[in-house]
């Protein structure tokens, strides 16, 4: 049967890509040494597939159709973000009997054979797999367009593939690739909840679950944790007891850089005393009882969140908005207000006007730093 000989999850923050000089450069440094020595734990584990457990930033699937979960069964794929570029060899054949494996359990998983990656999968390709010619298996789950799969569910689907994958007998490694607490393009952007990613780490430390399984997307919502679901798929293919080895967590002024390895297992950490252990959750009482940081994005909002992707993706229309902002402005054919917000700085009058926080902290931010290269 199928063995999974190396697993862990992983920030994929772009920042770790564009290292940018407003950045807090050791922080990314030991960020990466940790992806790298884990990279080294895969090299050394010899898999003849990763699955890459990954998040779609509205880079690959848009507005078009937003499905749940999505493998990705092509010969090859292509990870991107601005002008860096990764392609990988996808393991066809194993890929194929996944998907029939977990749909024969009546488990509805999308496939894509044309799917363009993102930041997501580009910084573990980069920093862990690197050159490596090892073939991948990408796996996207939603996460910033509600609804969004519950933690419970994502770990039902891990438990799905770890069956369909039980005849096989290939070597697997598994790369959940997920951030901990961050809020990019909301109010809360510079808020990340620290103390709830510190009584997580605690939690993998000790190998429980529970808690974290029981949250709902809208729990993980408010406290900046929605990246989380990838992490609960690898705990499904693990079996949900093994605990993970912290090998990095940062605090950056934006986001919680954690990177934790689950397998190969390393000695654990002396469990604290009882009286000492971090409260459930980190203190966190929940409030929320819908979405507030990412909802669901109104139709009247699509020409707005449209334009801002174009941005992002596009390298035409990037270099028109950072160079010329205000006749690409006045070619968008956007209303009055949108154009305000476009022209103002920053990107919290796009989200008040219906932009995705996501879209909108990313466009601010790849135009930023082409105006910073062009010096």
């Amino acid at each position: 049967m199928a063995e999974i000989v190396a697993a862990a999850a992983a920030v994929h923050a772009p920042q770790l890509l564009s290292r940018p000089p407003y950045e807090e450069i050791d922080k990314l440094d030991t960020s990466t040494d940790a992806l790298h020595a884990f990279g080294k734990v895969v090299e050394d584990a010899r898999p003849d597939a990763v699955v890459v457990i990954g998040i779609d930033h509205l880079e690959t699937f848009w507005l078009e159709a937003v499905p749940a979960f999505t493998l990705v069964i092509s010969e090859e794929c292509d990870a991107s973000y601005t002008k860096w570029r990764r392609r990988k060899k996808i393991h066809t054949s194993l890929a194929k009997d996944l998907l029939k494996g977990v749909i024969a359990q009546d488990f509805d998983l999308t496939y894509s054979q044309d799917a363009e990656l993102g930041h997501a999968f580009l910084t573990p390709f980069e920093h862990i797999l690197g050159d490596s010619e090892v073939p991948v298996i990408p796996l996207l789950v939603n996460t910033y367009l509600p609804p969004i799969p519950s933690p419970r569910r994502c770990y039902a689907l891990g438990r799905a593939i770890a069956r369909a994958l039980a005849d096989r007998p290939e070597r697997i490694a598994v790369i959940a690739s997920g951030g901990m607490s961050h809020f990019p393009g909301t109010a809360r952007y510079t808020a990340p909840n620290y103390a709830f990613d510190r009584w997580l780490i605690q939690e993998t430390a000790a190998g429980r679950y529970d808690d974290l399984l029981g949250l709902t997307p809208v729990n993980l919502d408010e406290v900046g944790e929605s990246e989380l679901v990838t992490w609960c798929v690898l705990l499904g293919m693990t079996g949900g007891e093994l605990p993970g080895s912290l090998l990095s967590y940062q605090e950056l002024s934006h986001h919680g850089h954690g990177v934790i390895q689950f397998v190969p297992g390393l000695p654990p950490a002396a469990e604290k005393p009882a009286e000492e252990r971090l409260p459930r959750y980190g203190g966190h009482s929940f409030t929320q009882d819908d979405y507030v940081y990412y909802r669901f994005p109104e139709p009247s909002s699509l020409p707005l969140n449209r334009f801002l992707r174009q941005i992002i993706t596009q390298d035409d229309a990037r270099t028109a908005f950072a160079h010329d902002r205000d006749a690409a402005i006045a070619a968008s054919g956007l209303g009055a207000e949108e154009r305000a917000a476009l022209a103002a700085e920053g990107f919290d009058q796009l989200v008040e006007l219906g932009a995705h926080p996501l879209l909108a902290l990313s466009a601010w931010q790849v135009v930023k730093n082409e105006l910073a290269a062009a010096g």
